[in-house]
């Protein structure tokens, strides 16, 4: 069975692995920032303009992990949008770095599993904010702050402690092996039973369109997240060896 695009998408986070992720409707995510108001009691086009303005020029950070909300009254001012979330995600080329900082945080940490073949190497890493998860709550408190204090745009810093998503990606010459957790939405059920499909059983339209989305898949959960462990088309792991590497994918 060929998977459609829709099913592809168990495998969208890890091939979407270090871009900028998007949240459209109510909120998307950008590089970095910093909060300020704008000063105008309602808002307006000008005024929206000077707060992107100012937030951009914060953008200089690097691996601050901060993340900042911006609330627009008038979504039509926004692109229809009433938020937009400005991140300075963490990122890592040393694997010592990441665990320093994965470990402070609340919720799984990946690891290195053990076995992988001799030749693999950390390449790259990242930790996202639990946006998706308390995304409602975070709005709900910047637009009650907003309305308090009668401003049509407003944006301030928000603080997390928990992981919402971790990415690990390792490489050995051409082929390479990539690591994902990220909350769970839908908690229907725990399943610690694994799934896994090929590259080959991707439809032909989802390969031709979405080419990185082409990978070995090996999926699991438990109550709260869900664990990714794919492989690039061709890479000689196997099913198995994807299962052994899972047993101690998240540090204990």
């Amino acid at each position: 069975m060929k998977y459609a695009m829709k099913a592809a998408a168990v495998a969208t986070g890890i091939a979407m692995l270090f871009g900028t992720a998007n949240m459209t409707e109510a909120a998307t995510i950008k590089n970095s920032a910093q909060a300020v108001t704008a000063k105008a009691p309602a808002a307006d086009q000008k005024a929206v303009e000077a707060a992107k303005k100012e937030l951009s020029q914060k953008l200089q950070q690097k691996n601050t992990g901060d993340m900042y909300l911006l609330y627009v009254g008038d979504k039509n001012l926004n692109g229809g949008s009433e938020f937009l979330y400005y991140l300075d995600m963490f990122h890592f080329t040393n694997y010592e770095d990441y665990l320093n900082q994965a470990t402070k945080l609340q919720g799984p940490v990946l690891q290195e599993p053990e076995g992988l073949p001799e030749g693999y190497h950390f390449v790259k890493g990242n930790i996202q904010p639990p946006i998706a998860k308390n995304r409602a709550e975070y709005q709900k408190e910047v637009k009650a702050e907003a309305d308090a204090q009668g401003k049509g745009v407003y944006y301030k810093k928000l603080d997390w402690k928990e992981m919402g998503e971790i990415n690990l990606n390792f490489a050995n010459g051409k082929d390479n092996l990539q690591m994902q957790v990220s909350h769970k939405m839908n908690k229907d059920k725990s399943s610690g039973e694994y799934r896994y499909h090929t590259s080959d059983d991707y439809d032909a339209e989802t390969a031709k369109k979405h080419p990185e989305w082409v990978r070995n898949v090996l999926t699991w959960s438990d109550e709260d997240h869900v664990y990714n462990i794919t492989t690039n088309p061709g890479n000689p792991l196997t099913k198995e060896d994807l299962i052994k590497f899972a047993e101690t994918a998240v540090k204990k």
